[in-house]
């Protein structure tokens, strides 16, 4: 029979829209399509406002101390395949062991060919678009995904995966004019600073600690200070260590107890010449387990009071970047104050390191700030993200469930605490990717663990 009068053309495809490139969204489309075959088809469009696919703000860097956060041996990018990372690597001419820190621009080079050679099966289909998304609509068909040209591209499901904000805004520093730089990330830092004997560095966490190793580069007499409320430095990965090697969960219940628990076991450890870091990576892999079961009240009260010092353990500098901070440290030319301790108006140049804002946050996305107006999505409780359920769908400002807008990545922090690491993205993925390409197995799953924790 011709094709064309073939009374079964097989299964309609699902059309899943994935806005944003970045490693989120790589890492979505990916997965989507390891999801699907013949029975499963699903069209993916991918779109992304910045030229290439899979490097996104993180990695974009070609700084020679800028490399990822963790070992190689966590980093693959693909669910179930923990060596994926390091045989891509060793075919490319880049060995690495699953204990190297990878460059992030050479981690940007994977995520691009994790996309590039993802396998599209019989039926389904990846299609990468350039542009800038600026709304979702709904019609009787589907939704539409609206980009500033004018251009429109049409889903059954929209995957939110739009990366991070640029810091807060600080308008009382913008009266300091052309010497407050507000983003550290700006392409043109260098020029900028050129020339400035000192540098006043707000915040002492990992983007502190970045721009810093990028400034000490370029300007090898520049002096730093950086400051904060607590003046708490980032703590040091061990150069060397197994994937995973300390079962402990800390179990479920008021955060108190948590707490008790796990300071019994860091105490165990050390009595035993463990390493307190084999403690912190257990409890980060069972986190978002441990955080969902605490009542509002805990979640408000670490969010408050104890993020700062989990984040200190848990995003850890790679050796080579612990040793550069210490060297400046020892060398009088890098100074950790509180902010009480600075006035920022006597510094020849302010740099904003305090971190992203939150997702949720205005004035940085159009599509944000359109699904905010709409009520579309709403800033989850704590602040820290945009509301979801359990399967990352968001929640408007009705509190009803959108069934078909999803997001990953950071939009999901409140929700889950533990969200924007390559760990976290590929387990988000996975799970996305099973609900909308395979929804029936992907419900009775959802039942069946329903049922055997009742």
């Amino acid at each position: 029979m011709h094709p064309l009068l073939d009374p079964d053309p097989g299964p309609v495809p699902t059309r899943v829209a994935v806005v944003g490139g970045g490693a989120a969204g790589v890492i979505t489309a990916h997965h989507l399509l390891r999801a699907a075959d013949a029975e499963h088809p699903v069209d993916v469009r991918i779109v992304e406002r910045n030229p290439g696919f899979g490097r996104g703000l993180a990695y974009r860097t070609r700084q020679r101390l800028h490399t990822v956060n963790n070992y190689a041996g966590r980093l693959s990018a693909v669910d179930g395949d923990p060596d994926h990372l390091l045989r891509w690597a060793a075919g490319h001419g880049h060995p690495l062991t699953p204990t190297s820190f990878p460059a992030r621009g050479l981690y940007g080079d994977y995520l691009a060919d994790v996309l590039d050679q993802a396998h599209v099966p019989d039926g389904s289909a990846l299609l990468r678009g350039r542009g800038h998304a600026v709304d979702v609509t709904r019609h009787a068909s589907g939704l539409s995904v609206h980009l500033s040209r004018g251009w429109t591209i049409e889903a059954d499901k929209v995957v939110l995966a739009v990366g991070n904000p640029p810091p807060r805004r600080r308008p009382e520093l913008e009266r300091l004019g052309e010497r407050y730089v507000a983003d550290p990330w700006v392409p043109d830092l260098l020029d900028r600073l050129e020339g400035v004997p000192e540098v006043l560095l707000l915040g002492t966490g990992l983007t502190m600690v970045d721009t810093v190793a990028a400034l000490n580069d370029a300007f090898p007499m520049a002096r730093f200070t950086a400051v904060s409320r607590r003046g708490l430095l980032p703590s040091r990965h061990r150069r060397r260590t197994s994937r995973l090697h300390d079962a402990f969960h800390p179990g479920t219940g008021p955060l108190d107890e948590v707490l008790d628990r796990v300071a019994h076991r860091l105490e165990e450890v050390g009595e035993h010449g463990g390493d307190w870091r084999d403690v912190v990576d257990s409890v980060r892999a069972s986190a978002n387990d441990v955080w969902s079961a605490f009542s509002p009240a805990d979640q408000d009260r670490f969010a408050r009071e104890l993020a700062r010092h989990w984040e200190v353990a848990r995003h850890r500098m790679a050796p080579d970047m612990a040793d550069l901070v210490d060297s400046l440290l020892h060398s009088g030319r890098l100074r950790i104050l509180p902010v009480s301790a600075v006035d920022p108006a006597q510094f020849p140049a302010v740099v904003n390191c305090t971190g992203p804002a939150p997702t949720s946050s205005r004035g940085w996305n159009r599509l944000v700030d359109a699904l905010l107006d709409r009520g579309v999505v709403r800033p989850h409780r704590l602040g820290l993200g945009i509301d979801c359920d359990e399967h990352g769908r968001v929640v408007g400002s009705t509190g009803e469930v959108d069934p078909d807008v999803y997001v990953v990545g950071a939009a999901r922090k409140g929700a889950e605490w533990e969200v924007s690491a390559v760990p976290d993205l590929r387990g988000q993925a996975a799970r996305l990717a099973e609900r909308l390409v395979r929804p029936a197995s992907a419900e009775h799953a959802s039942g069946t663990a329903v049922a055997q924790t009742g």
